[in-house]
């Protein structure tokens, strides 16, 4: 049985804020690079397919402060510490809720994947890495495993769920914690979430929320201690 914790308010410290900036901004500059250079190789055909919308159409957050959107980070706060497992944008021609986050989670998968044959072949090639060091670092500390096909998880005998990325992806299970809180509604039962916002001046706070049964969302205040 799941234990679930009573909790009046999200609460993080100064240091879970300072974290969250710092991570968020790495996050989303592996994420620019990784679908810039894509974009080159793959044809939009097939972007579309999968992701149901091509690279160009969902505005990039640009070194210039231009074409911007606001992009919503998804992060669990577990055992081990920190974890991101997706993000969520607005496309230019396209506000559904199918296609926000289908591009992240296809991304997602690509870079574990670049991250692993990074880390067992590159000291055998000799060459320039796609990913540098602290980009290594980054996707070591924060991101989630994730892959097309649940082998590599069953072989290591971890949790994973099953995600829709246009194919279907598999992805370790990162268990929220869970708990109890009292809204204006009356309790609520859930998995507690952190929303990490970024907009045109780059980190823009946090948005926590709790994901109840059904998948729905209840956005709550956070109280910085």
């Amino acid at each position: 049985m799941i234990k679930r914790t009573n909790i009046s308010r999200f609460h993080y410290g100064q240091e879970d804020i300072s974290e969250l900036e710092n991570a968020s901004l790495q996050v989303l500059h592996i994420f620019e690079k990784t679908k810039r250079v894509l974009s080159q190789y793959v044809p939009e055909t097939l972007w579309s397919a999968v992701c149901g919308t091509s690279p160009d159409a969902v505005a990039s957050l640009s070194q210039d402060g231009t074409a911007r959107v606001d992009m919503f980070q998804k992060w669990v706060k577990a055992p081990g510490g920190w974890k991101f497992i997706g993000y969520e944008t607005e496309t230019l021609n396209s506000s559904s809720e199918q296609n926000k986050g289908r591009m992240g989670r296809f991304l997602h998968m690509i870079i574990w994947s670049l991250y692993e044959k990074i880390v067992m072949l590159h000291p055998f090639l000799g060459s320039e890495a796609f990913f540098d060091g602290e980009e290594l670092d980054v996707i070591a500390h924060y991101f989630v495993p994730t892959y097309i096909s649940a082998l590599p998880l069953v072989q290591q005998g971890k949790a994973y769920k099953t995600i829709q990325a246009g194919i279907v992806l598999y992805q370790e299970h990162i268990e929220a914690p869970a708990v109890i809180m009292q809204s204006e509604g009356g309790l609520l039962e859930g998995n507690w979430m952190t929303g990490v916002n970024l907009d045109a001046g780059g980190f823009a706070g946090i948005r926590p929320y709790l994901k109840v049964p059904g998948g729905e969302r209840a956005y709550m205040e956070a109280e910085i201690i």
